[in-house]
This record gives structure tokens, sequence and C-alpha cells, in this order.
């Protein structure tokens, strides 16, 4: 049985890139995301676990080794479109929500990748997973790292999609809009249809919005230099060629993970456990939806660590 639902692909970083002057528009009437609509599976399992207070929901797809899935900002399980189906084809795949986010109701706190990246090593924990691979995208992607650094004994290898560790890796001209987001921007645009169709709490999504944007105009850097150079376990990143995180800093957290780095005079040594792809003709928006590229490189990746 499937559920048709039409979904954004968008994500934390895209949230706000319109000029300062729209501040007091809404969304809809500045923004005019990729509608996109995706059949998406009935889960054979969902249900919550309890992180230390946080009741995080989750589903499970498929069957086989498992895989963990974390979507981006503002978004829901749903947002992951047709690559969820296809990885579940062979792989047994936990798609959570991120506290805040969809089912997931956010406790008295702030938001922070720190205490995502916590929540998610919980979430491995309760459910004696690990170590996992694990598929994280934008926000996502930044909280995958983040288990890597805290919990490496809980992770077999991360995908990193649409996502570096710097605080300006995303251009300035959408970073300069973030202060002035607020919910009464998001009427009328999927992120609220999506939030007010699943979540418990409805009437929190204000709040949540309050949140999402203080962690964003923090400007602190959840992962340092010398935490990402630490991670031991394999990593393949993703960008798109149009994707709102700049090429320069990707290429930077890559070869702080170790990628590229040339010891002789044929040039850098293939190293499989350190990847990184470019998808042509890819926004931040719409990169989760090149099923036919991204499927290959993830599954690539995977087979090449299963083999060494």
């Amino acid at each position: 049985m499937l559920i048709k639902t039409t979904f954004a692909a968008l994500s934390l970083a895209a949230l706000v890139s319109f000029p300062l002057s729209a501040q007091e528009a809404t969304m809809a009437e500045t923004f005019d995301p990729i509608q996109l609509s995706s059949d998406v599976p009935v889960p054979s399992e969902d249900g919550t676990v309890n992180i230390d207070g946080l009741e995080m929901y989750y589903q499970v797809h498929g069957e086989g080794e498992p895989l963990l899935l974390i979507h981006g900002g503002l978004m829901t399980i749903d947002a992951w479109g047709p690559i969820l189906p296809a990885l579940a084809e062979n792989r047994k795949v936990y798609a959570i929500e991120l506290e805040g986010h969809g089912r997931t109701v956010d406790l008295d706190r702030p938001l922070s990748m720190q205490q995502f990246a916590q929540d998610v090593s919980g979430f491995i924990e309760q459910m004696d997973i690990g170590p996992i691979d694990i598929v994280g995208f934008s926000m996502g992607g930044g909280t995958a790292t983040g288990v890597g650094v805290l919990h490496p004994e809980l992770v077999k290898s991360l995908v990193v999609i649409s996502a570096s560790h710097q605080p300006d890796s995303i251009w300035d001209s959408v970073r300069a809009g973030w202060p002035y987001m607020t919910a009464e921007m998001m009427e009328g645009t999927p992120m609220l249809a999506a939030y007010e169709a699943v979540a418990p709490q409805p009437e929190r999504f204000a709040g949540f919005v309050d949140k999402i944007r203080e962690s964003m105009v923090s400007e602190e850097q959840s992962w340092t230099d010398e935490q990402i150079a630490s991670i031991p376990v394999p990593v393949l990143m993703i960008i798109g060629d149009t994707d709102l995180i700049q090429f320069d800093k990707a290429l930077d957290m890559y070869r702080l993970l170790g990628g590229q780095a040339s010891t002789g005079p044929m040039g850098p040594d293939l190293n499989l456990a350190r990847q990184f792809a470019v998808i042509p003709g890819a926004t931040h928006y719409d990169i989760v939806f090149k099923t036919d590229l991204l499927l290959p490189l993830i599954d690539g990746f995977f087979a090449a660590q299963a083999n060494s």
C-alpha cells in the first residue's frame, strides 16, 4: 500500500534565501519551492523511542542490513521521496524524525546539532542497531557527521549529502535572511503543511521555528576541524553542482577527513573509505530526488566498504 504525498525538496539551509526587504512577506509569496510528488511506502513498523525524555518517532522499511536515514531541517520522513523505497529494496531502513520535526515533539530546550547527534546516538543504542550505516541530508548530514564525531563506535559508515561542518559553508546571500525567519512566513508552504499533517501538537510550530532560527543565527561551529579529522569511519560526501553548500568548504571538509591526500609523484592514493561526489544538474532543493544518480553512488560506496 502506498501513500501519495506532495512535498518540496527543501532543507534548513534554504529556508530564507530571499532579500531582507521581503521579511514581512510569507514564504509562499517570495519562494517558489520545487513541488515533487512521490510514492511513500507504508512502514512495516513505526513508533517512538524514549531518549532522555524525548519521544523520537521512527519508521522501518524493508529488510536486510540496517541503514539509518536523517532528514534535513523542517522536513519529515516523507520528504525523502523515492530514495527511501529505493534503499529499502535491499536494506532495512530506519527513518527518524529529529526533535521538533514532524511527529517528534520538541522538549523545553534549545535545538542544536550537538543535541540532535546525541539524540540519534541514543536512538541507535536503544534500538540496538549499531554500528550502522547512516545517510544524512543537509542538517541531517551535519547530524550524521556529529554521530561519527561523538560516537564512532555506533557508526559503520557515513553518507553526508549537501552538508559541510563550517558555519559559513552556506552562501552569505542565503544566510543573510536567516535572522528574519518567522512562522508567519511559512504560511502556504509545504513545510507547514507537512508539519500540520503529522505533528501531534501542531500548535507548537511557531515556537519550533523560533528555535530553528536561533540555532541557525548562532554561527556556532557544531564540529571543529580537529573533530572532523578524527572521524575514523568511512565517509562519502555528496554535493550538488548548484548546491547551497560552497564547493571550497565541502572540499576543505573532505580533505580534513583525509580525502585527496597525496604522498607520492603520481598524485593522491585511492582511498575508497574517503569518497567525494558531485551530482550534475542538482540543487539543494532536489538532490535527494536524483535517485538514478544517488543510488549507484551510495550502493557502490557501501559495497566498497564491505569488500575492503
